[in-house]
């Protein structure tokens, strides 16, 4: 969860502008943070599609915004969501010999995500019509099915499927998103508090 409030130096300039209209202080805090909140859940969103090589990205559905309000002068945004199959972010099947390749971010290269020579992972399709990226994960093994497994000559190890982390992990990613959005995030702040104090004066 992310929350936007202001310190007691950004409160005291703001009274002391506002000397006048005492009364109207708390409304102008508000309404610049929660600006500042739609400004931040924008840009966090925007910053997520643009690192991550998902295909259909859900990042701006994942942030829910709470306001601020005149009595509680801060505003956050709660993020959701949980980690999403690697098949629906940029992968390549196996071929051949070669592993099932995948990555996370756009501008990095596919990854082999082999174990060794001999867990390699690969690409699966089950009845549910999901598409898994997967890898045999020893010493698991199946026990639901088995006697057909071995009827027929199939594998009993367990498979494990890929995922991404979580999106609030995601999002939350000084390095890619949320570390290089906040201080874009301060700024808004500052510019969304004179706006609304300038209002004030403007009569509106």
């Amino acid at each position: 969860m992310i929350e936007f409030g202001v310190d007691e130096v950004d409160v005291s300039r703001i009274r002391a502008k506002l000397l006048l209209f005492e009364n109207q202080v708390p409304n102008v805090i508000k309404k610049a943070l929660n600006a500042t909140a739609r400004d931040a859940k924008t840009a966090l969103a925007d910053k997520a599609r643009e690192t991550y090589a998902v295909k259909s990205p859900r990042f701006k559905k994942a942030i829910r915004q709470k306001n601020a309000t005149a009595s509680n002068l801060v505003a956050t945004l709660k993020i959701t969501g949980k980690a999403t199959a690697l098949s629906d972010f940029k992968y390549r099947r196996h071929s051949g010999g070669a592993s099932a390749r995948g990555k996370l971010y756009k501008d990095g290269a596919l990854k082999d995500l082999s174990l060794n020579d001999k867990l390699k992972a690969f690409v699966v399709k089950y009845h549910s019509g999901h598409t898994a990226v997967v890898r045999r994960d020893p010493p698991g093994r199946y026990t639901k099915g088995i006697s057909e497994r071995r009827r027929t000559g199939g594998d009993t190890t367990k498979l494990k499927e890929f995922y991404s982390p979580s999106i609030p992990r995601m999002i939350g990613n000084e390095a890619k998103v949320y570390g290089i959005v906040k201080p874009k995030i301060q700024d808004s702040l500052k510019k969304h508090l004179s706006r609304e104090t300038g209002r004030i004066f403007g009569g509106r």
